[in-house]
């Protein structure tokens, strides 16, 4: 790596991604990058299959922007204003709400004391604290920023392409894509990374046996007489959408806010899906439900199981709401569940749960909020969290990086992937 004068630069810190792909194989991998510290780094890639091979390597930000963004993010909980809207009958009145607020006016603290979780909003002129119903958000148009530091941080100077001086590599011979691996995919199993790679479209796992559950035949076969429950964000609402234009039995329900909760039945198949959304923090410039949401904690502790049946599969799926805020929350959150799911094994050791990793996004988002170099640390604390749980691992990350992707809500292919992904850690494949 080179500075800005175009010297060679002795430290490390940028973070970039790599991947290898064959665009008429409609194949792609992410590769290992390593850091040396000293302005040197290398890529590894596994060549899982035969033909042309092409390699890309992304600067996302120099270290000198991870600098700002790390700085800011041990710190800030002013990067998103959130105003929350208080009704009671016909009166409505709005007060700023976050996870963090000076005391220097009255509050309404929404704190659970057994989880340490906890908001605020100031309180209203009249209106009770637990009128809160809807929250909306809005980015400050000052993010406290130098001239300099918010060019570094800049979409121009986001994700750049790095110019190979080779040309696309010809692989004559390799075991990859036709003696994959011999184990089951089992919860709790070690997850690398890169832990696979498209290939026609299909992911295919490096360590274990990803049964291909893409088709309608395949999916019903694994849900047959099961509950799945999507805990989180619209990335896993996503595989609700998915799931409902693939199986032609499996219906919308109306029943309650659906801006909550979604609800979809296979009345013949006895497949029942569940789509929940996690509570504060949620970052919509939209209107967001407030009342009536709830901490994914709370949630499972919530599922009904039991009667030794392995009936119920739970995907749990967020962070990139947590992105602006300070990491202590989001690892809060996370020991939050994982106390949450030793409960429900506690209950019920046959129900499977599956923990989807965050996807990147789109490459002109607002980085102060949306950097995926916050993803992808969250991704770290998500894998030091769970890591001896006995949970299955859809790395939504390596995915998306394998296929170039740079969406918050990823296309199709991705999606119908990481659910066959899921099902592959539910006795399926």
């Amino acid at each position: 790596m080179r500075n800005y004068a175009g010297h060679p630069k002795a430290y490390g810190g940028d973070f970039i991604v790599a991947r290898i792909h064959s665009p008429k194989l409609q194949a792609g991998a992410s590769g290992d990058v390593t850091d040396f510290l000293n302005g040197s780094y290398r890529a590894r890639f596994h060549l899982f299959w035969p033909g042309e091979v092409q390699v890309s390597v992304r600067l996302i930000h120099s270290s000198e922007a991870v600098k700002i963004l790390q700085r800011d993010r041990m710190q800030d909980y002013s990067k998103v204003m959130h105003i929350g809207t208080f009704i009671n009958g016909s009166k409505t009145e709005t007060s700023q709400c976050g996870l963090r607020l000076s005391s220097d006016r009255a509050l309404c603290e929404y704190r659970k004391k057994e989880d340490g979780e906890y908001y605020a909003c100031y309180r209203p002129q009249t209106l009770p604290c637990d009128s809160l119903t809807t929250m909306k958000s809005s980015m400050p148009p000052d993010l406290h920023l130098t001239k300099e530091e918010a060019q570094l941080l800049a979409w121009k100077n986001t994700g750049t392409e790095i110019k190979n001086s080779f040309n696309p590599v010809t692989v004559i011979g390799c075991t990859g894509a036709t003696h994959g691996p011999t184990e089951k995919c089992v919860a709790g199993m070690n997850s690398p990374f890169p832990g696979g790679y498209f290939y026609s479209n299909r992911w295919s796992s490096s360590f274990c046996q990803t049964g291909h559950i893409l088709s309608e035949v395949a999916i019903i076969s694994c849900l047959k007489g099961k509950t799945l429950y999507l805990l989180g964000d619209s990335t896993v609402r996503q595989w609700m959408e998915h799931l409902e234009r693939k199986l032609k039995g499996l219906r919308f329900i109306k029943q309650g806010n659906p801006y909550l909760s979604l609800l979809a039945v296979d009345t013949q198949n006895n497949i029942t899906v569940h789509w929940i959304k996690h509570s504060h923090p949620w970052i919509s410039v939209q209107t967001a439900y407030i009342k009536g949401s709830e901490t994914i904690p709370a949630i499972l502790d919530s599922i009904a199981v039991g009667g030794g049946q392995e009936d119920v599969i739970v995907v749990i799926g967020i962070g990139q709401h947590f992105r602006p805020y300070p990491p202590e929350d989001f690892i809060r959150r996370l020991r939050n569940v994982r106390r949450a799911i030793l409960r429900l094994y506690a209950r019920s050791p046959q129900t499977h749960v599956v923990i989807k990793l965050e996807n990147n996004r789109e490459l002109d988002s607002t980085m102060m909020i949306y950097s995926d170099w916050y993803g992808y640390m969250q991704n770290l604390a998500q894998r030091k969290v769970f890591w001896d749980m006995k949970v299955g691992l859809v790395d939504a990350w390596d995915m998306t990086v394998a296929a170039n992707s740079f969406a918050i809500h990823p296309n199709e292919v991705i999606v119908s992937n990481e659910v066959a992904v899921a099902l592959s850690f539910c006795h399926c494949a």
